[in-house]
């Protein structure tokens, strides 16, 4: 099921995807249902084989700990399919940014780069983490220039 469910969506068109935003990251909803339902179907089932099979191995008071553990061991399997099933989506690709290239990027969200590196100017916090990631330098002659 779940491994025609991903055929499906790499044969969609990527304009016509509808994603979602859990915890920060941005999904397929069809991806993350999916994948909430083979952990739970695992985890569960799991536990209720252990349920069935451990009473017959195990002293009875074990019988609970060791089904819990073998449900713990369907979550991780589940984590592992689902990881296999469901790659990442997106590529997110690194390039140094020229002082050129951040002024455009400010001009295109309409923002001002010397307006903006007096903010960053007069906010040392911002000011400091900027100099820890290096872009202050970069940020600086972009926003350091005069605009006519």
């Amino acid at each position: 099921m779940a491994t025609e469910i991903a055929r499906k969506e790499a044969k969609a068109a990527p304009a016509k995807r509808e994603y979602i935003e859990i915890l920060g990251d941005t999904v397929v909803p069809v991806r993350i249902l999916s994948a909430i339902v083979i952990s739970i179907a695992l985890s569960i089932g799991g536990y209720f084989l252990g349920k069935s099979i451990f009473p017959k191995i195990a002293e009875a008071k074990m019988v609970g700990s060791y089904s819990l553990l073998l449900g713990i061991a369907g979550s991780v399997l589940g984590l592992i399919i689902c990881a296999s099933l469901f790659k990442p989506s997106r590529i997110l690709t690194e390039e140094e940014t020229s002082s050129e290239g951040m002024e455009e990027i400010l001009l295109s969200m309409q923002t001002d780069p010397q307006a903006e590196y007096e903010l960053i100017k007069n906010d040392p916090v911002t000011k400091k983490e900027m100099e820890e990631l290096g872009i202050l330098e970069t940020f600086k002659r972009s926003g350091g220039r005069t605009h006519e």
